[in-house]
């Protein structure tokens, strides 16, 4: 492990530290485009300190985050470094204070995912990557799961931005509910990602996620073995929407896997 992922680690620890200062106060909670979209004044405050804490780690880098008008990756943002930053993923849970919900810290290099940084500050769960260095979880070394599907739990996102994505959703999860044990939804995409490189899950699937929700967990999965890709198996474009199956070692050898792609054939004519 490099100092800048401690460095990093070390500042998604301070924000976790802000996030529980949170409990029993006044959140300041302001809606924002689409169903049950929220923003606290704890999130504006973590992306803050970050967006501080990090460019003194590497001055000169670029950000971008869900928060604060740093919301739209910029022509030239693909050179140099960029910090991608979700300062709590999940915000819907912590609103009512139930976990799971993150900090994410994505760093990209000339428009490559470079590290990860995710971390959880109920539990204190902290997971890291480096390119081609391997993933972490607390220190130690996690892999995903080599389980088929039919021997795996999927994990789902809500596609609670409209109605149409919603009814498309629905009937993604009812295809992948028939082919393993179950599927859950936890309201944390990158606390998802980071349970599939961890072997806790076969694979995770969301319909429409900010590069700030996959950044981070995207490289923690890829490191530990696992394979994130779009709906239609393309590579991510790591500049902005996309949408995400992220799948583990076994599951993406799985010869079962439901079609994706003809699924988000459906929402690409509304979108």
């Amino acid at each position: 492990m490099t100092d800048i992922i401690r460095q990093i680690e070390q500042a998604a620890r301070e924000a976790g530290d802000i996030i529980r200062s949170a409990h029993g106060r006044e959140l300041h909670i302001e809606n924002k485009e689409g169903h049950a979209n929220f923003v606290t004044m704890y999130d504006k405050k973590v992306q803050d300190f970050l967006t501080e804490r990090l460019g003194e780690i590497l001055p000169g880098a670029k950000f971008l985050g869900e928060e604060n008008g740093l919301d739209v990756f910029r022509p030239g943002d693909e050179e140099g470094w960029l910090f991608v930053i979700d300062p709590i993923d999940g915000t819907t849970n912590f609103i009512h204070n139930m976990h799971p919900y993150v900090t994410s810290i994505g760093l990209m290099k000339d428009g490559v995912p470079y590290a990860g940084v995710v971390y959880a500050p109920v539990t204190d769960q902290m997971f890291s990557a480096e390119r081609g260095m391997g993933a972490y979880e607390n220190g130690h070394r996690i892999h995903s799961s080599k389980a088929s599907l039919e021997d795996s739990v999927m994990l789902s996102g809500s596609a609670g931005f409209s109605d149409t994505a919603f009814e498309i959703a629905q009937k993604v999860t009812a295809d992948f509910r028939g082919r393993c044990q179950g599927v859950r939804s936890t309201g944390s995409a990158e606390y998802n990602l980071c349970m599939t490189a961890s072997g806790r899950s076969g694979g995770y699937y969301e319909m429409r996620l900010g590069l700030w929700d996959y950044a981070a967990g995207g490289l923690i999965l890829e490191e530990a073995g696992g394979r994130i890709t779009d709906y239609y198996g393309r590579p991510l474009p790591w500049r902005g929407p996309s949408g995400i199956l992220a799948l583990s070692e076994g599951t993406a050898r799985d010869t079962n896997l439901p079609d994706t792609g003809s699924y988000m054939d459906q929402w690409d004519q509304v979108i």
